[in-house]
């Protein structure tokens, strides 16, 4: 591995025969099964791993919390992030993402406001009241709802009962020179042995960034602040009540890869629940929730060149989402049942005001007032067969409702679409998951699952929506298929004291694959669209992978990690699927004393040349390799704790961008870190 980082600095790239090279020694061995989920340490963030349900892994992330949620989020194996900005990247699995995955913040169903998907679910809640991501893949965690891809559940951080001090918090403020970042958290803990309260917060702000060689990133800059508020109130024994409410609001948002900017992205998340939870009886838990957000989103073009705003426009757009779930676990003999029901009603309103130099005002719904009402049950059983052969099994069904709200709305489709807009579905989902423990420390598992998704409110309604990366305007389709697929998995894992290596093969063999289909003769909305697209089907598609990852301890406190992934995917016609990922490699030496931790991180990308310029707009893209450093450093001060970190990203300055940036725009040069957290 010292031989790839070297390699990286002498040349700032890899060539696919090492990348290959590096592959060989994690081939063929295995996956674990290692069921218990580990208590959430104060400064960590848990990332809950599940490939497959009958093994919940977790990786544990570096202990400072000034770490961004997109930062997170791209250093899980599988995840790659689309980037149109600065701020607020859109999270992809295995090049699956929007309708394909769910994203969830405590299991409430979320949507984006943003017709440009500007604001991704993931830019609404911040590390600081964030206890951990559950990550699926594929088709089997379906909880959250019905999925080809999975989906990520940000967990929120929960206050503590009966904790060692009744008041505790942490105050940081941290600083980047790279567009002159600015950043300051708080948290406040409350805590007897009924009542439980977190208030936490942070600010954050940012200038233009400027790519290697110090070359600005013009409209590049944003500013944001996220609240968070946390009670939990013990009733009686295994009885709780709890309230959850987040506000996150971001202003002055930049895009440099789009033709508008961000005047303002605001939400307010609030739930309330009732759980029981016991660790004795066949009833282990319950939980029932009532939640309710609202996402207020507004572009704007004001501040853009005047040479470069053809025609000035307004486009806010709202999305608001009520609903419910429920679920109960039972702990039986050889069997762990999960049953959940849950609900939502989605309403999205996009609008679009166009102000020609000479002529009228134009006024247009770019979604024209589009809901869904789903209604969804979950069961799964995890079934110990034996002590070497465990079963995972399940299945879901949803009904769903999609209509036009409002007689604007349909007056806008109607001209468009014959009869009736509304639609109703019936998805139904099923997988199933064996483990066998081939012998003490090695396991093998298969993942076996049949998925089905409908057409998001977007796909089949959206009114002329513009996509950068192809430079078309879309349509939706009401009368859009349900996208479908069987996904498979193959894998194994191998572990002991001191090492811990990960493989697996999958693909998703997918059916009525959603995609833009060009439409002759329509006119476009976008000066200089290059024509108009449709939501359609095409009948199939194909989507391979391999991921191998290994954690190796080299002593006490000196470990090696490495993470490795590979996407390859294909339509009916053998051109190549758009937003795919090519192989990218991270590895990460870390030294970590009692107070002391020290890191050095390669991450390599390999060139994406399997692309689709004609049908989806894409280019290829060059290797890269980039270097990062960390240290940080905790010191002890009476009865509090003062933790410093510092370090350095992308050290050799290189100029590069990944295939998930739209237009390719360059991705930051070298940047020196600093953060100062004090915990009492």
């Amino acid at each position: 591995m010292c031989i790839g980082i070297n390699y990286i600095i002498m040349k700032h790239r890899m060539k696919i025969g090492f990348l290959l090279m590096f592959l060989l020694p994690l081939i063929g061995v295995g996956q674990s099964d290692s069921f218990e989920t580990r208590n959430v340490l104060l400064k960590e963030i848990i990332i809950q791993n599940e490939k497959n349900l009958n093994n919940s892994k977790e990786k544990k992330q570096p202990a400072d919390l000034q770490t961004s949620t997109d930062q997170i989020l791209d250093g899980i194996n599988g995840v790659s992030m689309i980037k149109r900005g600065n701020f607020a990247l859109e999270p992809t699995i295995r090049g699956l993402n929007a309708g394909q995955i769910n994203v969830t913040i405590d299991g409430m169903a979320m949507f984006g406001a943003c017709t440009d998907k500007m604001d991704p679910v993931s830019s609404y809640i911040e590390p600081n009241n964030l206890q951990s991501i559950t990550v699926s893949y594929g088709a089997n965690d379906m909880a959250y709802g019905s999925s080809i891809g999975g989906g990520f559940d940000f967990k929120i951080k929960q206050p503590r009962l009966n904790a060692i001090k009744k008041w505790s918090g942490m105050a940081g403020v941290g600083y980047e020179t790279n567009g002159n970042a600015l950043q300051t958290l708080a948290a406040v803990n409350y805590s007897t042995k009924k009542l439980g309260i977190n208030l936490n917060g942070i600010f954050r702000n940012s200038q233009n960034y400027k790519a290697a060689k110090r070359e600005e990133i013009k409209f590049s800059q944003y500013s944001k602040w996220n609240g968070g508020l946390s009670a939990k109130y013990k009733l009686k024994e295994n009885h709780f009540l709890q309230f959850n409410y987040i506000q996150d609001e971001g202003y002055n948002i930049g895009y440099p890869a789009l033709t508008m900017d961000v005047e303002f992205a605001k939400a307010k998340i609030g739930s309330f629940s009732h759980i029981f939870h016991s660790n004795t009886g066949a009833l282990q838990h319950v939980e029932t929730k009532v939640y309710y957000n609202y996402i207020d989103h507004a572009m704007d073009d004001t501040k853009r060149p005047k040479e470069q705003v053809p025609m000035h426009m307004d486009m806010p757009g709202t999305s608001q989402t009520f609903g419910f779930y429920s679920e109960a676990a039972w702990a039986l003999e050889n069997h762990d049942i999960k049953i959940k029901i849950n609900g939502y009603q989605n309403q999205l309103h996009a609008e679009m005001t166009m102000y020609p130099v000479n002529g009228a005002e134009m006024y247009m719904l770019t979604i024209p007032d589009a809901q869904r009402k789903l209604i969804g049950l979950n069961i799964s059983d995890r079934y110990a067969i034996n002590k070497y052969l465990s079963l995972l099994m399940g299945g879901r069904i949803d009904f769903t409702s999609s209509s036009i709200f409002s007689q604007e709305g349909e007056k806008i489709l109607s001209g468009m679409f014959k009869g009736a807009l509304s639609r109703n579905s019936i998805l139904y989902n099923v997988f199933l998951n064996p483990v066998y423990k081939v012998q003490k420390n090695l396991s093998v598992y298969a993942n076996i699952a049949r998925a089905m998704r409908q057409g998001t409110l977007q796909e089949m309604y959206g009114f002329y929506l513009f996509n950068r990366l192809d430079g078309y305007d879309y349509i939706g389709n009401p009368d859009i298929k349900n996208e479908t697929s069987w996904n498979a998995a193959l894998g194994s894992i191998y572990q002991n004291e001191v090492v811990k290596i990960e493989l697996q093969a999958y693909s998703y063999f997918m059916k009525n694959y959603i995609a833009g289909v060009q439409k002759p003769g329509y006119s476009v909305m976008t000066i200089g669209a290059n024509g108009v697209k449709q939501f359609s089907n095409l009948p199939s598609a194909i989507l391979s992978g391999v991921e191998a990852s290994g954690e190796f301890k080299i002593s006490p406190t000196v470990s090696f990690v490495s993470t490795n992934s590979f996407n390859y995917g294909k339509d009916n016609e053998g051109g190549a699927l758009p937003m795919i990922a090519p192989f990218k490699t991270v590895n990460q030496l870390a030294y970590k004393g009692e107070k002391i931790s020290l890191g050095i991180t390669g991450l390599v990308s390999a060139a994406q040349k399997h692309v689709n310029t004609e049908k989806y707009g894409e280019t290829t893209t060059p290797a890269f390799g980039i270097i990062n450093l960390k240290a940080g450093k905790d010191f002890k001060l009476i009865t509090t704790t003062l933790s410093l970190n510092a370090g350095v990203d992308n050290l050799l300055d290189t100029y590069y961008m990944e295939h998930l940036d739209i237009m390719k725009i360059p991705r930051m040069g070298r940047n020196f870190v600093v953060h100062a957290t004090v915990y009492f």
